[in-house]
């Protein structure tokens, strides 16, 4: 893959963070991982900050809220505001499940331009609130899209992939590294993952790297826009890609992990 700049800026399709790590559901093979991970929310002005150092090198089209489930956050319009406020991008979207967006706040959605509704089948939303939340945004000018999502993809494979052979061919085949640019904790990434898995697999996994170090490139490092575009255009598999199956694991109907029992 390769990038096109302007006005020193690279230009690419989205950029997204994990407003939050927790979620109101526990998917099975949860992309982020987000029933394994102790609740967290972003700062708004640590964001601003990350978005105001990568808005000086990267110009996405689309800034994506994502999490864990994004309406959770405590302070959602006050994180919509810090990346207004970055100049990274015009267009700001969430993604969501829907069980909070009905009930949200008026600004929240006088602050977006797009919202993605997944809607599982799992844990279907009420035909209630997903009228509840069109028309809603029709109200505020919101685009929104409405995924229905009946299956998941394995993502997280039982035991470390064994071959370097292994490895190249999950990272040849994985979209995440094109469509799922995350910017977390003062770093980017080339997708999603490095950031949690080792907090979630390490402690069984020993030999692991530092994954969120290694594969992410520092927003405050004095060569970022040269960093940012070796991680970016890269041959070679991330070292994150050995303990993930990115778009090459099997396909199963979509379900619930039970809830974890309270302490």
């Amino acid at each position: 893959m390769r990038y096109e700049l302007h006005d020193g800026r690279v230009l690419t399709w989205s950029l997204e963070t994990h407003v939050v790590t927790h979620c109101n559901l526990r998917c099975v093979q949860c992309c982020p991982m987000s029933p394994h991970l102790p609740a967290w929310a972003v700062e708004p002005a640590s964001l601003q900050a990350d978005l105001t150092r990568l808005a000086r090198v990267l110009k996405p089209n689309i800034f994506k809220l994502t999490g864990g489930e994004p309406f959770l956050h405590p302070n959602l319009p006050a994180v919509l505001d810090a990346v207004r406020a970055s100049g990274l991008c015009e267009q700001v979207s969430i993604t969501t499940n829907g069980l909070l967006a009905a009930s949200a706040s008026d600004a929240v959605y006088e602050r977006l331009d797009r919202m993605t509704l997944s809607v599982y089948s799992s844990a279907p939303l009420p035909e209630k609130s997903l009228s509840r939340i069109t028309e809603r945004c029709g109200h505020h000018g919101v685009h929104l899209t409405v995924k229905r999502i009946d299956a998941f993809q394995k993502i997280t494979p039982d035991e470390p992939l064994a071959t370097d052979a292994e490895v190249r061919d999950v990272y040849a085949r994985c979209w995440l590294k094109v469509r799922c640019h995350l910017v977390h904790q003062g770093r980017f990434y080339s997708c999603t993952r490095p950031p949690h898995v080792a907090t979630v697999l390490g402690p069984s996994h020993p030999e692991m790297p530092a994954l969120a170090e290694v594969d992410g490139v520092r927003l405050d490092a004095p060569d970022l826009l040269e960093r940012m575009l070796g991680l970016l255009e890269r041959d070679t598999p991330l070292a994150t890609c050995r303990y993930c199956l990115g778009a090459s694991g099997p396909w199963s109907p979509h379900a619930q992990l039970p809830r974890a029992p309270r302490a």
